[in-house]
């Protein structure tokens, strides 16, 4: 969702009789203040709850189309940009939570794409409870080389979590330079996102503590268009499972819950 700058760095004319190099491109952020990006996500998936009388596991399917407004509201004295990111559900929506009519968060973000602070997540804490929004994007967002790339290049990045329950997890992600053309390069990636969440008691709900660990394999595809310097297209298969454990009177009770998912994150202006 991020418009990069993606600079061409090759390809030189070669000496004679010497083999063409192969282009390269190197990929940064590049943002100038008030510059205002639109997407559309669409998402669709299941969910698969386990089914503890023996039989087959209930299944519910659901869709969700939201549209995301990108705004670039300053660059800090060192270089980073503050970005403002805001969802608004739309009314085409097929089971799943209810969602409210907008949420947001701030994020800081390096040139190179590594997330250095988020914050304003009053509204978003509504849809999402106690997620760690940095520990998320940290292993979800790319971190671009200092190098240039060339097609087949690829980098790994590894992200160490912290687990109230466990040791700490270590996560990885690897990111490859699928495809370049004049006018668009493809980034393939597969990586694991871990989350864990606590949620504390609470006296007015009743609410039991309860602990929240989800475990997701994602795969898929990022386009960036060149010409523009901004992502065209992101396109995400994630597979994940959900352990909830609960703290009862009779001790703690787990559930686990599958879930599988296609989503698209389409710039559609300006």
């Amino acid at each position: 969702m991020l418009a990069l700058a993606a600079g061409v760095v090759g390809a030189c004319s070669p000496g004679e009789g010497e083999p063409p190099r192969p282009p390269e491109v190197r990929l940064r952020l590049d943002y100038e203040i008030g510059d205002t990006l639109q997407y559309r996500y669409r998402v669709r998936g299941t969910v698969t709850r386990a089914d503890t009388t023996g039989g087959k596991p209930p299944s519910e399917a659901y869709e969700r189309t939201m549209s995301v407004e990108e705004v670039a509201t300053e660059v800090t004295p060192r270089g980073n940009y503050l970005l403002a990111w805001t969802y608004r559900p739309s009314g085409e929506q097929k089971a799943g939570h209810e969602m409210p009519a907008e949420f947001a968060l701030r994020v800081e973000i390096t040139p190179q794409g590594k997330i250095m602070d988020v914050g304003d997540l009053r509204s978003a804490r509504r849809v999402f409870g106690n997620l760690d929004f940095k520990t998320y994007l940290d292993q979800t967002q790319p971190v671009f080389p200092e190098r240039p790339l060339k097609v087949g290049d690829s980098w790994t990045q590894e992200v160490r979590v912290l687990s109230p329950q466990a040791e700490p997890v270590v996560t990885r992600s690897t990111y490859v330079l699928e495809d370049l053309d004049d006018r668009t390069a493809v980034i393939a990636f597969d990586g694991d996102v871990y989350l864990p969440v606590v949620y504390e008691a609470d006296s007015l709900t009743g609410q039991a503590p309860q602990t929240t660990e989800e475990r997701i394999r994602l795969r898929g595809r990022l386009h960036f268009d060149r010409e523009r310097q901004i992502v065209a297209r992101v396109e995400t298969t994630a597979q994940a499972t959900v352990t909830k454990v609960t703290m009862g009177p009779r001790g703690p009770s787990r559930q686990n819950i599958d879930m599988s998912q296609q989503s698209e994150l389409t710039l559609v202006g300006p």
